[in-house]
């Protein structure tokens, strides 16, 4: 679209034009979406305003691992494989604020290609570690005692596909 406004308008004149071009085409998209669920009572992905997005889970997959589940609501699918160690592979945090070990440790991947994207495969991004932070304090509080369950606990969700939600997919695989 941006071509033909180039070569309608003039290459030179339309850079000029082009940000708020793209401002004004925002704002339209947006105000369209907001009337369509106010309005209408529709969301962008068809479900009315009182529809919840179906949920589903499985647990076992991966026979040799301590655990695995599978987790989907919606188009949001997250894989969760679960892995104990003795108490001795417990992560060492050691920074200006604390020094401390951390024996839960969630980790949360979300490649590109799970939204239609093309991009480097790489080391986790910020919300690839927030997303793992999240899960992993939302978790922390119902892990049994030390003294009673002596493992040091790693778990990793692969998000295999998503289209929201997917910081409460790596949550609730988890918890499956």
């Amino acid at each position: 679209m941006h071509d033909a406004f180039a070569e309608e308008i003039g290459a030179d004149d339309y850079g000029v034009l082009r940000s708020e071009y793209d401002e004004a085409f925002q704002m339209a998209l947006h105000k369209d979406v907001r009337r369509g669920i106010v309005e209408d009572g529709v969301r962008p992905d068809g479900r009315k305003l009182d529809e919840i997005r179906t949920l589903s889970s499985e647990v076992g997959l991966l026979p040799r691992a301590h655990g695995s589940s599978l987790f989907t609501r919606g188009m949001t699918q997250g894989m969760n494989i679960v892995t104990l160690a003795p108490l001795s592979y417990s992560q060492m945090v050691d920074t200006m604020e604390r020094n401390e070990e951390r024996r839960y440790m969630h980790h949360y991947n979300a490649p590109g290609y799970t939204v239609g994207e093309v991009r480097r495969l790489g080391s986790p991004g910020r919300r690839e570690i927030g997303h793992g932070y999240l899960a992993e304090r939302a978790l922390s509080a119902v892990l049994p005692d030390e003294s009673v369950f002596p493992y040091a606990i790693r778990s990793v969700t692969e998000i295999m596909s998503q289209n929201g939600s997917t910081s409460m997919a790596a949550t609730c695989s988890r918890v499956v």
